[in-house]
């Protein structure tokens, strides 16, 4: 995704299961311009989301609500973060989980309204860093002058990645969901201690 966002004019989706991969096809057509739709390798997560709202063009979907950290994930990615949000609900964390659907164009006025909401906000993707999700996030608190907001992106790194199995690969690279999870509780924590040591 990120060697085809320098592209101009283009549209770029992930979907974050079959559905909305139906979805997509029917949008790109309808569409009648450039669009690439990247799947991953794989079938769906066992995870099964019962809503699958109308795609609009740079559009975002909501799958929770959430308060205290907004997770932002992309294609097979959401299902990752909808567990995760279940998981933290356990320790009294609420995340609020988007679907970016869309890497480009972005829906910059969602997510910043969400992360201004949280100030500190995780994303997801199971592509490269460097040009993804992660750098369209970073890039809105820049462009916004958004001060104060904790961000860690869970990516690949820049290099070339080892051969193995999804599921070891992702382990490797920290994307699995025990390390998102785990972090996000450690800085979660954190960020409440130094609240409660202003007061």
């Amino acid at each position: 995704m990120a060697f085809f966002r320098v592209i101009p004019n283009i549209t770029i989706m992930a979907p974050k299961d079959f559905e909305e991969l139906h979805q997509m096809m029917d949008f790109a057509m309808a569409l009648k311009k450039p669009v690439t739709i990247r799947y991953p390798r794989g079938g769906e997560d066992d995870i099964k989301f019962k809503k699958h709202s109308k795609i609009f063009l740079g559009k975002s979907e909501k799958i929770k609500d959430g308060n205290d950290v907004t997770i932002i994930a992309i294609g097979k990615m959401v299902a990752r973060a909808v567990k995760i949000a279940q998981n933290l609900e356990n320790s009294n964390i609420h995340a609020e989980v988007i679907n970016a659907r869309f890497l480009k164009p972005f829906d910059v006025n969602y997510v910043t309204k969400s992360i201004k909401k949280t100030r500190f906000v995780i994303t997801i993707e199971d592509g490269t860093l460097i040009g993804g999700l992660g750098t369209e996030v970073k890039e809105l608190l820049v462009n916004n002058r958004m001060k104060n907001v904790k961000i860690k992106s869970f990516g690949y790194p820049d290099k070339f990645i080892k051969h193995g199995s999804v599921q070891e690969l992702e382990k490797i690279y920290g994307l699995d969901e025990k390390n998102i999870e785990s972090y996000i509780k450690y800085n979660y924590n954190k960020k409440i201690e130094k609240n409660v040591e202003k007061k």
